[in-house]
């Protein structure tokens, strides 16, 4: 019976440092997993996609809209994926969303089209 604390002491000195280990591992290569939507309130890629579609069709209003929700739905993501994605990054995606929300109050859809699809590749690459 004296063995069976030393034991679990020592399975313990083991399973804690290699799960921490692989909890660590896990959250910094996981930015592509993380950047998935979760919920309703953070599908950043389909609500630019539809921002596209309004501002070929010069409906400025629901542009606004899905401007200011893809505001949110980022800020929600950048908590997901700080750890496990470059910072360099992460600002060049809220660069270019405050350039397509600028875009948008001056009605200029060839400045955000251009915005849009760098927010194409900024997205795609993230996490890779």
């Amino acid at each position: 019976m004296r063995g069976t604390p030393n034991r679990k002491r020592s399975l313990l000195l083991w399973i804690v440092p290699i799960a921490i280990v692989l909890i660590m591992v896990l959250t910094m290569v996981g930015g592509n997993v993380l950047k998935q939507p979760l919920g309703q309130e953070d599908r950043l890629e389909a609500r630019m996609r539809q921002l596209e579609q309004e501002v070929q069709h010069k409906q400025w209003k629901e542009a606004g809209k899905s401007a200011d929700y893809a505001e949110r739905a980022w800020h929600k993501i950048v908590n997901r994926v700080q750890f496990s994605v470059e910072r360099e990054n992460i600002l060049e995606i809220s660069g270019t969303l405050a350039r397509v929300r600028g875009g948008v109050v001056a009605k200029d859809d060839q400045a955000i089209l251009e915005e849009l699809y760098f927010f194409y590749d900024l997205w795609k690459n993230l996490g890779r």
